[in-house]
């Protein structure tokens, strides 16, 4: 008899368009929301513009005035007769190159000729040169008004925008002259404001007459609405600077919120006003399937496994789908019979009917009975049966009721999975590598290849594995985490991954431990031990042979710079021969005082010590040694490699442009590794340009922090630069594009960095020209110092 299908449920109108109504207030909550947040944006935007327009004013205006106050002092010594022409090389140097917006200072008399410029390897003016046109007339503009004044902004050879920093100097009541200090805009805003600040608005330098003069960036933002002018009240001078800050898209994204919000409000609604008819149509027709289909439904169609009922006889009285559809029978051909039944095969007669006799007597096992049966075509295939007690509603065993299940294909499963574990040990024992599981809370071997066994015994299993791997195992700080404290969520997780040397045997081996759940539910700890002692000899030995080329290296680096060092020492040398000989005529002639002989002989002694410091840079160099890694600034790195570097650049002509940021990260490195691949690259970047311009050679060191583990260090050059093909080859060993170069100091280069874990990497510049760049360690780094 069937069951009764359930009542419908009652009908309820007001749940219907519930979720309209829902939906319209979510629309019109998101967009209100949508434009309050774009109102915020809007708000917190202008207040940081406002905020950062302050601090660029405060900024540019003390550097500003910092040139000023530094050119006053000069002039204040020079009104004083305090300051000769070494000393201003000295003072207005050093200021130069910790100033990058200052290309130059320069003393002018009152005519607008230049008689003092520093540095003096500056190329921007001469001595001798002349002030010409509006430059000429804001000097003499201060000289009449005796005051500081900035000129005219006017192009410099590569037509960019630059300015005259003018101090005027009197003694008495005549005029002596004036200090200039040439000032680049592009650099000023380059040193003064930092990368983030430029990144995030354009700016654009405004004259007097509030025309443009100078842009940091030729790619004007759409969208103008937050920007602000900063002007900056210079003596004689009325600089303004522009700032528009760039802003994502365009101005069609504030409406692309509101717009999905609209779009996908109509389209939920669409598709709910779909699936209500859908739900209404399958309603009706549930209603009408329910009596007719529930019951078969449920136990007939939906059921996979095979049932079947006898009395207490052994004569069949029920069967389902499945059952028929396991045997190949019909119900009609099952009901009703007795033992044997039609799907025992022949053979099996004996053993099934030994079955039902158990079954019948009420002692089937409860795990069931394991047994083969055919098909209605003669097929053979195994099921598991289950008896149960088949009880009537008035509590009467009316006979017995057996769920069949078809396990054909998991028997199959099973003896593939102990095939497999066979041919699973077979290979693990068969590996050159250890490998053994422990438990995790008792340590206790659960399983171990033969290699291991070879290792540490044949008895290994069963024991504790601290015991037994004790002479060969990472120390418990070592792990990244404690066995003991994982949970089954962390699971799996990595335990050590290194190389431990064997105390015993002295073998090293690359240890990898891994904690897994077991096949039982427990957490154990697999450890592989592969034998790496054959790899380590070979490491040492091609160290060895890469210190000896690193050596070959740098000799041959100094040897092709023999001629240039020679020319460096010829200078201090000489000047301390012409302090010394001046020192011998004054005492021969009787005319000297303490204070002069002791002067002469203080600088004799510095130019022995840079001629000493030359020597030992140059011994450094070429001095085979253990590599030494220590934190180093490498603005001194840089410094000393561009000792070496000068000279062949003075001799090639070639302007060096050092741009590095302030509070630049230390780096972990040996200093005489890093220097030679400086020299190396720089050697290569200047011979790159030989064919160019005297006025185009130019080559630019930079660096900046890359983030919180590395430092970049670009070096650019503007020479012919490389092929498609030379660039993916210019790492190759022996590969080179000189007509005279061995092949060996790029890949040189590239082991030296790699060992630092650093990259080099080469790229064309869009300007023409090579940039190579590389990465080294911050001394943050947890790199051990080797």
């Amino acid at each position: 008899m069937f069951p009764k299908p359930p009542a419908p449920s009652p009908r309820q109108p007001w749940l219907l368009n519930a979720p309209y109504l829902a939906i319209g207030i979510f629309a019109l909550a998101m967009l209100v929301i949508t434009g309050l947040l774009q109102w915020r944006e809007r708000d917190t935007a202008k207040s940081a513009l406002e905020g950062d327009m302050h601090w660029a004013e405060r900024t540019l205006e003390n550097r500003l005035f910092s040139h000023l106050e530094f050119l006053g002092q000069l002039g204040r010594d020079q009104e004083f007769m305090q300051l000769d022409y070494e000393a201003f090389q000295v003072r207005a140097g050093r200021y130069v190159r910790d100033n990058p917006e200052i290309l130059a200072i320069v003393w002018v008399d009152t005519d607008g000729y230049v008689e003092w410029v520093a540095p003096n390897e500056s190329t921007i003016t001469y001595v001798g040169e002349r002030l010409q046109g509006s430059r000429l007339a804001a000097l003499q503009e201060a000289l009449r008004i005796r005051r500081e004044m900035i000129s005219d902004d006017y192009p410099d050879i590569d037509r960019r925008p630059q300015h005259d920093i003018i101090v005027p100097v009197q003694r008495s009541s005549a005029d002596l002259g004036a200090f200039i200090a040439l000032q680049s805009l592009e650099s000023l805003l380059r040193a003064s404001l930092p990368t983030a600040f430029t990144t995030r608005y354009s700016l654009s330098v405004l004259d007097a007459q509030e025309r443009e003069v100078f842009r940091n960036t030729s790619v004007k933002p759409s969208d103008r609405e937050i920007s602000g002018h900063i002007v900056l009240n210079l003596p004689n001078n009325r600089l303004g600077l522009e700032i528009v800050a760039y802003r994502g898209g365009g101005a069609w994204l504030t409406f692309l919120p509101a717009l999905l919000i609209i779009v996908l409000t109509a389209i939920t609604s669409v598709a709910m006003l779909q699936l209500r008819r859908h739900a209404q149509h399958r309603a009706q027709t549930e209603e009408q399937l329910r009596a007719a289909y529930a019951f078969r439904l449920a136990m007939s169609q939906s059921l996979i496994t095979g049932l079947r009922a006898i009395d207490l006889e052994g004569r069949i009285t029920f069967v389902n789908a499945a059952f028929c559809r396991m045997t190949g029978f019909d119900e009609s051909e099952l009901v009703g019979i007795m033992p044997p039944y039609p799907y025992w095969p022949p053979e099996e007669f004996a053993a099934l009917q030994h079955t039902v006799d158990m079954a019948l007597a009420g002692q089937a096992p409860p795990g069931g009975f394991e047994m083969r049966i055919m098909r209605k075509n003669g097929e053979r295939f195994y099921v598991r049966l289950y008896f149960s007690p088949l009880i009537d509603t008035q509590g009467r065993q009316i006979g017995w009721m057996a769920s069949m299940n078809d396990i054909t294909e998991p028997r199959r499963a099973r003896a593939e999975l102990e095939r497999a574990h066979e041919r699973f040990e077979t290979v693990i024992d068969g590996l050159d590598s250890a490998v053994h599981v422990a438990a995790s809370d008792s340590g206790e071997i659960l399983f171990a290849n033969r290699a291991f066994q070879n290792i540490f015994g044949f008895d290994a299993v069963g024991r504790d594995s601290a015991v037994v791997t004790e002479p060969c195992r990472p120390d418990p700080g070592e792990l990244s985490r404690d066995p003991r404290s994982l949970k089954p969520d962390d699971l799996p997780c990595e335990l050590f991954d290194g190389e431990v040397r064997h105390r015993l045997s002295g073998h090293w081996y690359h240890l990898h431990e891994r904690a897994i759940r077991w096949v039982d539910g427990r957490t154990v700890i697999v450890q592989i031990a592969a034998d790496i002692t054959d790899r380590k000899r070979i490491d040492e030995v091609q160290q060895q042979q890469q210190k000896r080329l690193d050596q070959t290296s740098r000799l041959i680096t100094m040897g092709e710079m023999a001629s240039s060092l020679a020319h460096e020492l010829n200078q201090p040398l000489s000047a301390i021969a012409n302090y010394c000989a001046g020192c011998v005529k004054r005492m021969q002639a009787g005319n000297y005082r303490n204070e002069d002989l002791l002067a002469a002989m203080q600088k004799a002694s510095d130019q022995a010590e840079r001629a000493g410091k030359i020597i030992r840079r140059m011994r450094d160099m070429v001095r085979k040694g253990e590599p030494h890694r220590q934190a180093i600034g490498l603005p001194e790195l840089i410094d000393e490699t561009r000792a070496f570097a000068d000279i062949e650049a003075q001799r090639s002509s070639t302007l060096l442009l050092i741009d590095l940021p302030d509070k630049l990260p230390r780096v972990f490195v040996d200093r005489i590794m890093i220097e030679q691949v400086l020299l190396n690259l720089i050697k290569n970047g200047i011979e790159s340009m030989g064919e160019l311009p005297a006025e185009q050679r130019r080559l630019q060191i930079s660096a900046r922090s890359r983030d919180s583990r590395m430092v970049e260090v670009s070096i650019a050059d503007r020479g012919h630069g490389l092929a498609d093909e030379d660039i993916e080859r210019i790492f190759t060993p022996f590969y080179t594009t000189k007509p005279d170069g061995m092949g060996i100091g790029l890949p040189i280069c590239r082991s030296i960095v790699e060992f630092h874990q650093g990259r080099l990497w080469v790229e064309r510049r869009r300007e023409g020209g090579t940039a190579f760049h590389f990465t080294l360690p911050q001394e943050a780094s947890d790199e051990p110092e080797q």
